[in-house]
């Protein structure tokens, strides 16, 4: 067995023989024939692939152009996510200016001891500043024109169109009506 495998016997043909007599019968028009239809084939397989490769990046740039689409969507909400949240924090505390504003303008606040008076104005005062950290603006538009943007007119005292007296304070973030202030409207 050893000699089938390990080493050539006499009647072994070595195969470098049987190719050079394949390729000895085979005529130079035979070897350039095939040679050419080789050539066909390899020049089909090449046109093919680059027409797939082509496909695939067109492909890939569709799907980045997407992702990147998606992920500033995704972005922009985000951010008017947090934009919502900060205005339904800030719709969460104006009835505490409102109070704190009301309780600053009675009459009997005034009577109060002078250290109680100064907490009650210490709490506003910290309420306000949140409120600017926040970069929220009050609406204050008494003497100005009447705004509906801006306004909202409880009141109508006589013809004219300016602000008389601010019935609640208004607030804005940014361009952003938070709370219009109610207003009364004459003059």
């Amino acid at each position: 067995m050893e000699e089938k495998f390990g080493k050539n016997t006499e009647n072994d043909i070595e195969v470098d023989e049987i190719t050079e007599d394949y390729v000895d019968e085979i005529d130079e028009e035979g070897i350039e024939e095939l040679s050419q239809e080789k050539l066909k084939k390899l020049k089909e397989k090449l046109r093919q692939s680059d027409k797939d490769k082509m496909a695939a990046l067109e492909e890939l740039q569709r799907l980045r152009a997407d992702f990147l689409n998606a992920r500033k969507r995704l972005d922009d909400e985000k951010i008017r996510d947090r934009e919502r949240v900060k205005i339904d924090h800030i719709e969460r505390l104006l009835p505490l200016c409102d109070s704190f504003g009301m309780a600053l303008q009675d009459r009997g606040f005034a009577d109060l001891p002078a250290n109680l008076q100064k907490g009650i104005r210490g709490i506003e005062s910290q309420l306000s500043s949140i409120l600017k950290s926040y970069g929220v603006d009050e609406i204050n538009p008494e003497g100005l024109p009447f705004d509906p943007y801006e306004h909202e007119a409880i009141a109508q005292n006589g013809e004219g169109n300016n602000v008389e007296a601010v019935l609640q304070k208004g607030y804005k973030l940014g361009d952003i009506i938070i709370r219009p202030a109610k207003v009364a409207v004459g003059k």
